[in-house]
């Protein structure tokens, strides 16, 4: 399938000195999966307007001055096309301990993800159709009664979780998809980051209804890889930098926390 490609060229109203600051060769990797309104297109397009973490991108790599090639990626190679440097950056990804083996986050002195960089920051919840939640026993740690099925995206950060927990799982490709597959009564809840809604897709018939407690915290960013950063660590700074500015210039979606002024 031919890639549909975004090309922000803005080298010519820069100075020579300004230019030499950016990689030559900068690819950055989407979803190619819709997750709307952050992420816009299936497949290698982009939709015009294409989302706000393309257009987060956009206005970063415009106040460094730098140009890059935008490519969309199936779920599961998102990881290993940034950690073999095929593509340089990606968005977007929750940190955990095992995706940071592989990619290069920002992160504190001790190690820990660094919350003042971060895109925006979520948290994980068990969903389920309202017309079903009174049958359903959630106390945080026991999911009753036995052998209800959960859907979770196959790749994505509920992966890990969702297998730890030893539920009975049905692997979706999208968050989209794992939402359509609870709607239809496939799966009996679905592990979800809570920005996957707004309070009017929760309203859709059947409604969808958000167990408590939530499982884990999540911070939201834009991982480089190991080969980047080994490279070009002062543009990766910068880049991170101006990134979390353009995301903090955005209206958050509901459930979703920006932190304090990005960390310079």
């Amino acid at each position: 399938m031919r890639r549909l490609v975004f090309l922000l060229l803005t080298g010519l109203l820069l100075l020579p000195a300004q230019a030499s600051k950016c990689p030559a060769e900068l690819r950055i990797a989407f979803l190619d999966k819709a997750l709307p309104p952050m992420l816009m297109g299936e497949g290698s397009r982009f939709e015009s307007p294409p989302g706000r973490f393309v257009e987060w991108t956009q206005t970063a790599l415009q106040a460094l001055g730098c140009s890059a090639e935008l490519v969309r990626v199936p779920q599961r190679r998102l990881l290993t096309d940034t950690a073999n440097d095929s593509n340089q950056v990606t968005l977007y990804f929750g940190y955990t301990g095992e995706r940071a083996k592989a990619l290069v986050f920002p992160t504190q002195a001790d190690g820990q993800p660094e919350p003042e960089l971060a895109l925006t920051e979520t948290y994980l919840a068990l969903f389920a159709r309202a017309d079903r939640v009174q049958s359903l026993a959630w106390d945080g740690r026991q999911l009753l009664p036995p052998g209800l099925t959960v859907g979770a995206v196959g790749g994505g950060i509920e992966e890990p979780i969702a297998r730890a927990a030893g539920w009975k799982l049905d692997w979706a490709l999208s968050h989209t998809a794992s939402v359509a597959m609870l709607r239809r009564g496939r799966v009996d809840l679905a592990l979800l980051p809570a920005m996957s809604f707004t309070p009017e897709r929760l309203k859709e018939d059947p409604p969808l209804v958000e167990l408590k407690p939530a499982l884990q915290r999540v911070f939201f960013y834009a991982p480089v890889s190991p080969a980047l950063m080994a490279r070009d660590p002062k543009f990766v700074e910068r880049f991170w930098v101006e990134l979390c500015k353009a995301a903090r210039d955005r209206p958050v979606r509901p459930h979703e926390k920006n932190g304090p002024s990005c960390k310079a």
